[in-house]
């Protein structure tokens, strides 16, 4: 409860905007994916360590990497770039970045229902549990909460409720 609280209260000043023009936007997003991973659930996890991958450029590789020492569910964060996606299910996190968008379909027929949060910047991005958004000057996220269910994730009440849209199932 401790750390969600603590997790939460680093959200909040990130999603008014709150000095949102002093940090870079890729450091903002590693903050997110943070937090994103911190208020989420999963099934039993595997290995030690808790992986943070990231397909894309170097710019969010190293924004993430300053995650690197900090826990997750009791697990050390690691932070993977990918090169390829041969090693996309050891994965915890998997952040797509928007250059990359034309993976998320492979990505989505490799993972199949394996419990890996996939985030993304990419506009569209229908394959990814949390999209983050430009909000006018600051950064806003939507969670799919039926994506995440289907990988038995589980996000939240706080992710949620400061989500800027929620996609449920209809049924």
């Amino acid at each position: 409860m401790r750390t969600q609280l603590f997790a939460l209260l680093c959200l909040l000043p990130l999603a008014s905007g709150v000095g949102a023009e002093a940090v870079p936007e890729h450091e903002l997003k590693a903050t997110y994916i943070y937090n994103f991973a911190a208020l989420t659930q999963w099934p039993p996890l595997p290995g030690e360590s808790f992986n943070i991958c990231v397909l894309g450029g170097a710019d969010p590789v190293v924004a993430m990497e300053r995650l690197e020492g900090k826990t997750v569910h009791g697990r050390g964060v690691v932070v993977v770039p990918l090169r390829s996606l041969a090693a996309v299910r050891e994965c915890q996190v998997l952040y797509v970045a928007e250059e990359e968008a034309s993976s998320l379909a492979q990505v989505e027929r490799l993972l199949g229902d394996a419990p890996v949060l996939i985030v993304s910047d990419a506009p569209g991005a229908q394959e990814a549990a949390i999209r983050i958004v430009p909000e006018g000057s600051r950064l806003a996220f939507e969670v799919d909460v039926e994506r995440c269910r289907r990988v038995g994730l589980r996000p939240g009440a706080a992710l949620l409720g400061l989500a800027r849209n929620l996609r449920r199932d209809v049924n």
